[in-house]
């Protein structure tokens, strides 16, 4: 069982520049030494209390590369483990979702929180790769 964790992803980031009305951006990079397992954690970061996500973007390397492959990855947080997305097949082939789950948009997380992965589906040929996850937030009650 390994945890695959982004670089500082401990740290709750304070953007100093928003988007249109408000929008904040954060961005998370998870390298792992092979494809994630079932019984991996992916630590991408966290969120800060407040943060209602009005979209995210998940986006892989190749990290099945069976002609057949079968790797889905969940990304939620520990009371949804696939809050945001549900079984993406971005590592199956190297691709980018921006398919959130309805359970994630629009979502509010009302303390600081730290969003997860893990592997819904083991790949049949795992490589290592990288995982990378943009995730676009309003802060509830605060001004531009």
């Amino acid at each position: 069982m390994a945890t695959y964790s982004a670089t500082d992803y401990d740290k709750v980031p304070v953007p100093s520049h928003g988007l249109a009305n408000n929008c904040k951006a954060l961005f998370f990079e998870v390298a792992c030494s092979a494809a994630p397992a079932t019984t991996d954690t992916i630590n991408f970061g966290y969120v800060p209390a407040g943060a209602r996500v009005v979209m995210a973007v998940l986006e892989s390397t190749d990290m099945d590369t069976n002609g057949a492959p079968t790797l889905t990855i969940d990304v939620g947080d520990a009371s949804d483990t696939n809050r945001i997305f549900a079984a993406s097949t971005v590592g199956q082939a190297g691709t980018l979702s921006t398919a959130i789950a309805t359970a994630g948009a629009g979502y509010s997380y009302t303390d600081k929180t730290l969003i997860t992965g893990v592997a819904a589906a083991n790949a049949a040929t795992g490589a290592a790769g990288t995982l990378y996850l943009t995730l676009f937030y309003v802060v509830e009650g605060s001004a531009s």
